[in-house]
């Protein structure tokens, strides 16, 4: 609380409506947002509750802005590390950090803005058909230009402490196997790994198939002026980045449980 910030954006919606035959119809719309917010004045009594430090704060920049340290690969040699910027924790195999401000230290004045979970592009798509007695409804909506955190790297990647890990580990880093991106295995996280940085930052651009309904409609004028049996599918499927490790590429939270699939069989009935 006690921020200001101004918000600016645009949403543009297309959408056609066609009749090839007096039994087939169908209708196709298209939908585009862009949003961006930008923190104008922030008390100095709460500034430390937001990202940010001495050097950068967030005043002109988006909340939802990511404030880490940049990577720039993995040390190869105890030679590399001699000639490094000093960094706490540094040795083969370790992830090297870069030395932003050119003190030649690795430190919290290094951290900088690594990137923003606000896409560049909010889309959607709904497509409705329609062929005598059938009916068929397509919906599917994404994002694209957007950076997150993926969770799913760290126990994939990172040995942690009386914790399961994933398979990534079996790829880390040794003096037989340097052509990887996974750091050397450790159970002493000396150079502080599970920094904020944009070694786990990776695309969360996706595109969701959201709801796909096919329904077929009686109209029997006896006991019902119309019945209706549908069959709705939610969540059916998604593409998204390899590099996303996560199972749903909607949750790029700290919890990414995934947003289950459901099917549903119903009848609409009127009177």
């Amino acid at each position: 609380n006690g921020a200001s910030k101004s918000n600016k954006g645009w949403e543009f919606v297309i959408g056609y409506r066609g009749e090839r035959t007096t039994d087939f119809s169908y209708n196709v719309q298209f939908n585009f947002a862009h949003f961006r917010d930008k923190i104008t004045e922030l008390p100095e009594e709460v500034r430390p509750a937001y990202p940010g430090n001495l050097v950068s704060t967030i005043i002109g920049r988006s909340q939802f802005d990511i404030f880490g340290y940049k990577t720039d690969g993995l040390f190869q040699s105890q030679a590399e590390v001699d000639a490094a910027p000093e960094q706490i924790g540094a040795g083969p195999g370790r992830i090297k950090y870069v030395d932003v401000n050119g003190d030649n230290v690795i430190n919290d004045l290094d951290r900088t803005w690594i990137g923003t979970t606000l896409p560049s592009l909010e889309y959607g798509v709904r497509i409705d058909m329609n062929y005598k007695k059938f009916d068929v409804a397509i919906f599917g909506s994404g994002v694209a230009g957007r950076t997150g955190f993926d969770v799913y790297s760290q126990f994939n990647q990172l040995m942690r402490s009386r914790e399961n890990v994933g398979p990534g580990v079996f790829d880390g880093w040794t003096p037989q196997n340097t052509n990887t991106t996974v750091p050397a295995l450790t159970l002493s996280d000396n150079n502080n790994e599970t920094r904020t940085s944009d070694y786990f930052m990776v695309s969360t651009a996706f595109f969701k198939m959201r709801n796909i309904q096919l329904g077929y409609t009686l109209r029997p004028q006896k006991v019902f002026s119309n019945l209706r049996f549908f069959l709705m599918a939610e969540n059916l499927f998604w593409f998204k980045s390899k590099d996303y490790l996560s199972p749903d590429p909607e949750r790029i939270d700290f919890n990414p449980i995934p947003i289950p699939k459901t099917y549903t069989f119903g009848i609409n009935a009127s009177f």
